[in-house]
């Protein structure tokens, strides 16, 4: 037996001479979506915006699933396949705008500092869809355009065109966020990945080349995104995971402080005592005499956009060994 192909349409508009934007306003537009349709994915020749008044469903871009409700927008290119499906027996009220993205840009944004290629590369990137709540001045735009195109005032071309230019801004604004979202994203992995490795083995020598070679980085791209992600050099954090392990070790084990300084990862007791009070402001010994320290006593918060973890506190000095290249 044949495998049946996937049915995709390819939905064609015409834009009148003169305008950038084809507005789908009305009654017409409230409706169970993709009803008897079979969830078939279709297509445009121009950029398409969407605004959902009321109702609940999916919208699928390509192989992305977003559940949409009350006051969400889409945002999708020309060329890319998508559909809109209602929740069974939910009727839901869309409007649609379709946009001749490229020629309006090659118009308006001549002279700009980004070339028209550049913002029409950005604007295409990729389809979405947004809400209302978390993208107020975009979902405010797009109701303007929908209502000046639904009213057909004086001058409602050029206030279409004022409103479209600040949309193809919050656009362009909002691929910086992805962009920088993926970027935090790539470096709390990279760093994530050397803080375990941390984790699992303070207790040895380890080379600051060794943490670039978890992360995959070149030694010096790892050292700067380090301390721009922590705030402290890699050295900086061992000593104070190590400090942090000799004071569990003080406060839970009958060992003496010898035995300690080696389990953490020390290799003289002299390294051990002087990184020990830079931490926490006195000798091992002193620490251990002093006794009922909380669990959290002396400590430094290290936040990420993945987690935060406490550590010993530092003062003024800096923990850890002359040698730049080792722990």
């Amino acid at each position: 037996m044949s495998k049946q192909k996937t049915q995709i349409e390819f939905r064609y508009y015409n834009i009148p001479e003169g305008d950038y934007v084809l507005a789908k306003l009305g009654p017409g537009w409230e409706q169970e979506y993709g009803l008897g349709l079979n969830r078939m994915l279709h297509f445009h020749n121009y950029f398409e915006i969407g605004y959902c008044y009321h109702g609940k469903g999916e919208l699928i871009i390509e192989d992305r699933v977003y559940n949409y409700s009350d006051d969400c927008f889409s945002l999708i290119p020309q060329n890319v396949p998508h559909v809109t499906v209602s929740a069974p027996g939910n009727i839901c009220k869309w409007e649609f705008l379709f946009v001749d993205i490229e020629a309006f840009i090659r118009d308006v944004f001549r002279g700009t500092s980004l070339s028209c290629d550049d913002i029409i590369r950005i604007v295409n990137k990729r389809g979405t869809m947004r809400t209302k709540k978390n993208h107020a001045a975009m979902a405010k735009l797009i109701r303007n355009i929908i209502e000046e195109s639904r009213r057909k005032d004086l001058y409602y071309r050029q206030s279409i065109i004022g409103y479209l230019y600040a949309l193809v801004v919050e656009i362009m604004r909002l691929d910086e966020e992805r962009e920088m979202v993926k970027h935090v994203n790539r470096i709390n992995n990279y760093i994530k990945s050397a803080i375990d490795y941390i984790g699992k083995n303070y207790a040895d020598e380890i080379k600051i080349q060794e943490l670039a070679d978890v992360c995959g980085l070149s030694e010096s791209h790892f050292r700067r995104i380090f301390v721009e992600s922590m705030g402290m050099k890699p050295v900086e954090y061992v000593n104070y995971v190590r400090i942090q392990k000799a004071c569990a070790l003080i406060r839970k084990e009958d060992l003496s402080m010898e035995d300690i300084c080696y389990r953490v990862g020390y290799q003289t007791p002299s390294t051990f005592n002087r990184n020990f009070r830079i931490v926490t402001g006195m000798s091992p010994r002193e620490w251990k005499a002093e006794g009922n320290h909380p669990a959290n006593a002396f400590h430094v918060n290290v936040r990420l956009g993945w987690e935060a973890e406490t550590f010993p506190r530092r003062n003024e000095e800096t923990p850890g060994d002359t040698d730049p290249n080792m722990i």
